[in-house]
Order: structure tokens, then sequence, then C-alpha cells
């Protein structure tokens, strides 16, 4: 639910000024939220065995990347490439939220809300966010996933 909100507003967010997309220009599309979150990172970040990649791609624009562990674990990865229009005002929603423990993990980066489940952050002109539900507090877990993502996103 939290998720499929997120999703919606980034959407309307990117509808808001996409007039601009023709006019500006747009970060280059990673090759795939896939080929930036590993089965491997998953499976480190949820401590078991995994299934998948589900992934979803829009060619040029966003795609996202989910593995599944055991019951309701998953650890799920969207990217999105901005206009400079839409990163300026993605910062200013992030500059809103918390930043505690996010030293070092990008450009701009914050917690969706209080539980540390999802974690947002901006390289340059490529939005990314990391959702996980796994077992205890999942701060550390996707604060290492994010990591990996941020150092291979080009």
């Amino acid at each position: 639910m939290r998720a499929t909100a997120f999703v919606a507003a980034l959407v309307l967010l990117i509808a808001g000024v996409s007039s601009a997309w023709t006019s500006q220009s747009v970060a280059p599309a990673a090759s795939g939220a896939c080929s930036l979150l590993t089965k491997e990172d998953a499976a480190t970040a949820l401590g078991e065995t995994v299934e998948g990649p589900r992934k979803t791609e829009v060619p040029g624009g966003p795609s996202s990347c989910e593995y599944s562990g055991s019951g309701l674990h998953k650890v799920h990865l969207n990217v999105i490439p901005l206009t400079a229009a839409t990163a300026t005002i993605y910062k200013g929603m992030c500059a809103q939220k918390d930043k505690q423990g996010l030293t070092g993990l990008g450009d701009v980066t914050c917690w969706y809300n209080d539980k540390h489940a999802e974690l947002q952050v901006l390289k340059g002109l490529t939005f990314f966010s990391i959702e996980f539900s796994g077992k205890g507090d999942p701060t550390e877990a996707i604060k290492g996933v994010a990591r990996k993502v941020y150092d291979r996103l080009k």
C-alpha cells in the first residue's frame, strides 16, 4: 500500500513536468534496476535465499527489480530518471524528511518515514528507492543495499 502510494505520487510528480521532458535533458536510464541490485545483494540483506528477480522496465524510463525471500520478506528497487526540474522538486521534498545515519549515501538521501523500511536516494538526475521488508530493524540492511546500488549507478 505504501509503495503504491509512493509510486502514484512520483508518477504525478513526473507527469506534472512531463512537458519539460521534451525540452530538458533527462538522466540517461540505467540499464535496468536489476543491473544495479543483484540476487546476492538481496540474499545478503534479507539473510536468506531469495527468488527472482521480478522486474519491470520502460525503455529510457523507470524500472524496478524485486527479490523475495520467505513469507513477506523482500527487497524492491525502483530507478527513475529525472529532469533537472523534477530533481529540484524532489530535493525540496527530501529536505523535509529524516536523514539520520545517511551520511555518505548519495547526493540527496532521506528515509521515506521513521520506520526505515524505504530509503530514497538521488544521484545526479537518477532517483532510486529501496523498499525492504524482513526480520527486525531494516536500517543497516537497506543502507548496505543502497551503497551497492549507488556505487553501480553511472
